[in-house]
């Protein structure tokens, strides 16, 4: 029954998602076409305008994927297709696990497809290997491998990005407890508990810095931070996004198991 589950939520979420796909790798295509030939100022124009195209579409796709999980959240569980969902045989956990699992697979998508949108566009051989000498150097003042700073990076972007959307989970759970206003009261506590997740970021690294004198002195100095702060700080940010996101995941069940007040 997850995998059905599953499927109907990715569904939803893809049946607009995938539009933006389409166009993003199209006029990355265009980006890439007008590329090749010699640089009129015609052409540089047609370059211009679709290369800033493109770039609002790689937007376009995260923000669409982000609002689609919502609406398919608040449709499938507290509008009128919830008198058919919570009639179903099955737990309110799997409910909630289909949810954030299709929310995990959209993201990851959506996340690869705007690499291929940017390889697509830009890639020729001098852009790669400058972003090659780019990134062996970063990798190097990192004290690691190309891949692992670029598998590390992703993983803080993904992690955040599915904190703000449980963020949001939280809220609407929460906002259509009541009686009236529900849509408001979801926005206000989605953006309260973002806040307070950024606060309790914010305070972790504090925390962290009381036994790593080098993150400190981000508090109490002006100086530039030295890269090995940074690194120990991302891979900080993955554990604090893991714990705060499993978090998250047990007080919306919880919450959810409680009840659920349908429109």
């Amino acid at each position: 029954m997850l995998g059905k589950l599953l499927k109907y939520d990715l569904r939803y979420v893809y049946k607009v998602v995938i539009v933006f796909y389409l166009l993003a790798i199209a006029f990355a295509g265009l980006t890439r076409l007008f590329g090749l030939f010699d640089q009129s100022v015609i052409l540089q124009t047609f370059t211009f305008i679709s290369s800033g195209i493109t770039i609002a579409l790689l937007f376009s796709i995260l923000i669409n994927n982000l609002m689609r999980l919502w609406a398919r959240f608040v449709k499938n569980l507290y509008g009128d297709e919830s008198y058919l969902t919570h009639t179903l045989p099955v737990e309110k956990s799997a409910i909630y696990t289909s949810a954030f699992l299709s929310a995990v697979l959209s993201t990851v998508t959506s996340i690869l497809v705007v690499l291929l949108v940017l390889f697509l566009a830009y890639y020729s051989k001098e852009n790669m290997e400058a972003l090659k000498s780019l990134l062996s150097a970063v990798a190097a003042l990192y004290d690691t491998s190309i891949i692992n700073f670029i598998l590390t990076v992703f993983a803080v972007f993904a992690l955040e990005f599915l904190v703000v959307l449980q963020a949001g989970y939280t809220g609407i759970i929460l906002g259509h407890r009541a009686n009236n206003g529900k849509m408001i009261r979801s926005i206000v506590y989605g953006f309260i508990f973002y806040l307070s997740t950024m606060g309790l970021a914010l305070l972790a690294l504090y925390i962290f810095g009381l036994f790593r004198e080098d993150v400190m002195q981000m508090f109490t100095m002006s100086s530039l931070v030295h890269i090995e702060t940074v690194k120990s700080i991302l891979y900080m940010g993955i554990g604090f996004y893991l714990v705060v996101m499993i978090g998250f995941f047990l007080a919306d069940i919880h919450l959810f198991q409680r009840g659920v007040n349908v429109e």
